[in-house]
């Protein structure tokens, strides 16, 4: 009895199972079936109405090859403000950004310190004080007539000497700006030595500045002198224009690298000496020539080509492949020097699903990107 059930139920599970298989069987049969029409379908659609493409006009226009470098700024005139002896610094009378004429003061150094290579300046003052009421004296005996005119002139060459002595003197310890500029840089304090040769202060003109660069194989080969150059600030949206006033004529052998001066105007002075800025070399140029986006470019042993749409039997759009001979290239537009003439229109999307003669159905025409 027990056999027999076992036996009904072993029956019954082979015919559900044989079920299940025929079913999953009639599944697929049919989900295959649904594709290859649904393939048929597009493949007839395309031979009918031509294989989706995007298009854009080659144009006439300009176009600009720009490099973008980096460099530090420098004023067109630098000098540094050095002490001659080794003296203390009494006062620093100009700060860091202060504009400053010739002979302004910016570093003041203890007049009362002996100077080891001329007097000491309150030394050097009484002798001219002295010499100046010598002179001041001689000149009423004069006109007395009380001393000859003999020693009237040598009181007055000694106010002479006594002078230049005195400026001498101050010229040790009243440190000055040779020439009109910018303070750029204080390197002593109150309280500190100024050493004997060593740079207490830096002046700098930057009406005009320099960019002092360095520029790498690739980017050396396109530079030029006199190549219209612009820095740029991306945060303040800032910019001026300049050239490239200066290239070496051979690469460091230590860096490889090529150095250069890009020169600049610098109205209100926001090129600060010593900054690190970026700016962009005009490095090629064409005016008036046929053009389109180089991502219409394809490339087919080692030449360019581009397919063009033209119109064939019975009105239809058909792809042609145009080998183009190229000029000038960005990394965005190519210039096209033959092969294509301004207004025909360059597939841009969908190359690689066409060849030369095929259908095609223009679905954008970029008429409105242009």
């Amino acid at each position: 009895m027990s056999n027999g059930k076992r036996k009904k139920g072993r029956g019954r599970l082979t015919v559900i199972l044989i079920l299940v298989a025929v079913v999953a069987a009639f599944a697929i049969r049919f989900s295959v079936l649904s594709r290859k029409d649904s393939v048929a379908s597009i493949r007839s659609i395309q031979e009918i109405e031509g294989i989706p493409v995007e298009t854009v006009p080659a144009v006439t226009g300009d176009l600009d090859v720009w490099n973008t470098m980096a460099g530090t700024v420098e004023g067109i005139v630098q000098y540094p403000i050095v002490s001659t002896n080794s003296i203390q610094v009494m006062d620093v009378l100009r700060r860091e950004g202060d504009h400053v004429n010739r002979g302004d003061v910016i570093v003041r150094l203890e007049k009362t310190s002996p100077n080891p290579m001329l007097h000491s300046y309150a030394r050097s003052k009484a002798l001219y004080d002295d010499a100046l009421s010598d002179v001041r004296r001689m000149r009423v005996l004069y006109e007395e007539g009380a001393i000859s005119a003999q020693h009237l002139e040598k009181a007055e060459m000694a106010l002479k000497i006594a002078e230049v002595d005195l400026i001498n003197a101050r010229a040790g310890t009243d440190l000055v700006a040779d020439r009109e500029g910018i303070v750029t840089r204080i390197s002593v304090n109150p309280g500190d030595m100024a050493d004997n040769g060593s740079p207490v202060a830096w002046v700098a003109r930057t009406a005009t500045v320099i960019i002092k660069f360095t520029a790498g194989s690739r980017q050396a080969m396109v530079l030029e002198k006199g190549q219209r150059a612009i820095w740029f600030s991306s945060e303040t949206g800032e910019s001026g224009e300049g050239v490239i006033s200066r290239l070496d004529l051979s690469a460091d052998p230590e860096t490889r690298l090529l150095a250069g001066d890009a020169l600049f105007t610098n109205p209100g002075d926001r090129l600060i000496p010593g900054l690190l800025v970026s700016f962009r070399v005009l490095t090629g140029e064409r005016r008036g020539v046929v053009k389109v986006p180089a991502g219409c470019l394809v490339r087919l042993n080692g030449d360019y080509s581009v397919y063009v749409v033209e119109k064939g039997d019975g009105g239809k759009s058909v792809s042609r492949l145009r080998a183009v001979e190229t000029g000038l290239m960005t990394s965005d537009e190519v210039e096209i020097m033959s092969g294509i003439e301004a207004g025909e229109s360059v597939v841009i999307f969908g190359q690689t699903r066409i060849e030369d003669g095929s259908l095609v159905k223009v679905i954008s025409d970029g008429e409105g990107e242009r």
